[in-house]
């Protein structure tokens, strides 16, 4: 076999894979067009492809295996004369189906021809599991969760689409990121872990950062890019699926947002100076706190149907301090 159709082997090996790169595929397919005779190569050589379970190898000894192929030949002219207009062409054309006729021995001998989908990917949906993808990548399902991944993960990247909910402990490859994508937004690593909520029905998803760093991208429906930001462990990284807004927040940050949401104030021995600030997040006001309160403890809960005046009697009254508001401004002295 001549040095073009190795190199155009190996492309279409890659290509069929699923490895190749955007510039080889433009190449190949160009090369292609060129001819018939490089159209029905690709095309012999996909068909033993989809065919066979086992890894092509990289070298084939053309020789030996031209030998096999004419020797079938020739049982096939003696014993059944149809084939003879057929199967000289195959002789005479053998400088372009070498490859494909060694492959083919190969698989004939070695008895491995059986079905192999093209470019397959894996599915897996559950409540709860845990998964080890194809790169040794770990992923934890937290509730009903899906992921669809590549047989083989490409040599630019691990790309995987996901939804629900699952804790990703991603392994290192610096060649080739990590990529979540979650319908209109991605989540690129290189390795780390991280908590990931992406579901289709809710209007946020979160990703909860514990090690490493995660870049995240937000898409329109069009697919085009709107917005990418970094986090770093100790953040959660919150995309408003709505507008395609990215947004960062501290673990404290989310602590008070989930008590703001919930409506539910459970302090447990708490400084008043945090619970000060707390009160001032939820309910959006001032509060002029004497420093002479500021570490006094406090434990105590309080619901939604508490309104900020009530909860701030009720502190008072068990402190026996006054609290007026002035200006908008509540003063606790």
């Amino acid at each position: 076999m001549n040095s073009v159709n190795e190199k155009y082997e190996t492309l279409i090996r890659s290509y069929l894979d699923g490895q190749c790169t955007p510039e080889e595929a433009l190449e190949l397919l160009s090369w292609i067009a060129e001819s018939d005779e490089n159209r029905f190569y690709f095309e012999s050589f996909k068909d033993v492809w989809s065919l066979t379970d086992f890894a092509m190898p990289e070298s084939i000894d053309v020789d030996a295996a031209l030998d096999a192929v004419n020797m079938k030949i020739d049982e096939i002219e003696a014993e059944q004369e149809t084939n003879v207009v057929q199967m000289p062409w195959l002789r005479r054309n053998y400088k372009y189906v070498s490859g494909v006729a060694a492959a083919v021995v190969v698989a004939l001998f070695l008895g491995f021809l059986v079905a192999k989908p093209f470019n397959s990917t894996v599915t897996l949906a559950s409540n709860d599991a845990n998964y080890v993808l194809p790169d040794g990548t770990s992923v934890t399902f937290n509730g009903a969760s899906e992921i669809s991944y590549p047989k083989h993960f490409a040599k630019a990247e691990r790309k995987v689409d996901f939804e629900g909910t699952a804790y990703f402990d991603v392994a290192k490859d610096e060649a080739r990121p990590f990529v979540v994508h979650c319908d209109n937004m991605d989540v690129e690593v290189m390795g780390t872990s991280f908590l990931l909520t992406a579901d289709k029905a809710t209007e946020r998803y979160f990703v909860d950062l514990y090690t490493g760093k995660v870049k995240l991208t937000s898409f329109d429906k069009k697919g085009h890019e709107l917005s990418s930001m970094e986090i770093n462990p100790g953040e959660r990284g919150i995309l408003n699926v709505a507008e395609g807004v990215l947004k960062t927040m501290t673990y404290p940050e989310v602590k008070q947002e989930e008590l703001m949401n919930d409506r539910v104030l459970d302090f447990n021995n708490v400084s008043l100076s945090t619970i000060v600030e707390t009160l001032e997040y939820i309910y959006h006001i001032q509060i002029d706190l004497d420093e002479a309160y500021a570490s006094k403890k406090l434990t105590a809960r309080f619901t939604d149907k508490d309104s900020v005046d009530e909860v701030l009697e009720t502190i008072a009254a068990v402190f026996d301090f006054t609290v007026t508001k002035t200006d908008g401004v509540y003063r606790i002295r």
